[in-house]
């Protein structure tokens, strides 16, 4: 009866850390340890236009706004002004990086097929799209209101969703910045 008590107590416990808020399985591919300590070195300044708080990089090219089915990393300040804010070029050391997940849910297309009787498609017919983001914390010696870099991989269905690799984060910041791993 003790051994069954102990054994119903172990299994809760078990299933409970199961459940904590944060539980990420895809940790064990991702660039988390790798990102904290290294260096962000932007290659030029980089203008925020008034009104804004961030630019983004896609496919090499500074924009203002990013394309959900491609990677993009965003260099973001902290306050919104109506002047335009200006990030300097340097060598910037990542310090916290924690995962985020953006959510979109798209209204389903419902896709109908004459004559096909009892014929079912695979498919994922989830309206959830995801997006793994990095937030990395920005610090410098020499600038004293460092931004942050987000890097997300494309929105996708939750089962393909995930953080993207260094090379999808260097190709959507192209010549503008390079990121050197430790």
């Amino acid at each position: 009866m003790m051994m069954r008590l102990v054994l119903a107590a172990l299994v809760a416990l078990l299933g409970l850390t199961a459940c904590q808020v944060g539980l990420d399985v895809r940790a064990g591919g991702t660039l988390f340890h790798a990102l904290g300590g290294a260096e962000f070195i932007l290659h030029r300044d980089i203008t925020i236009v008034p009104g804004r708080v961030r630019v983004i990089f896609q496919e090499g090219v500074l924009a203002h706004a990013a394309s959900e089915f491609e990677p993009h990393c965003e260099l973001e300040v902290r306050k919104i002004r109506e002047e335009p804010q200006s990030v300097p070029a340097g060598t910037y050391r990542i310090g916290t990086v924690r995962g985020e997940v953006h959510y979109v849910r798209h209204l389903q297309n419902k896709l109908m097929l004459a004559a096909l009787g009892d014929l079912s498609l695979a498919s994922d017919s989830s309206s959830e799209w995801y997006m793994y983001a990095y937030h990395m914390t920005l610090h410098s010696d020499l600038h004293q209101e460092a931004p942050t870099l987000i890097c997300g991989g494309a929105y996708n269905y939750p089962f393909y969703a995930d953080y993207p690799g260094i090379q999808e984060i260097q190709e959507a910041l192209g010549d503008y910045a390079t990121l050197r791993l430790h």
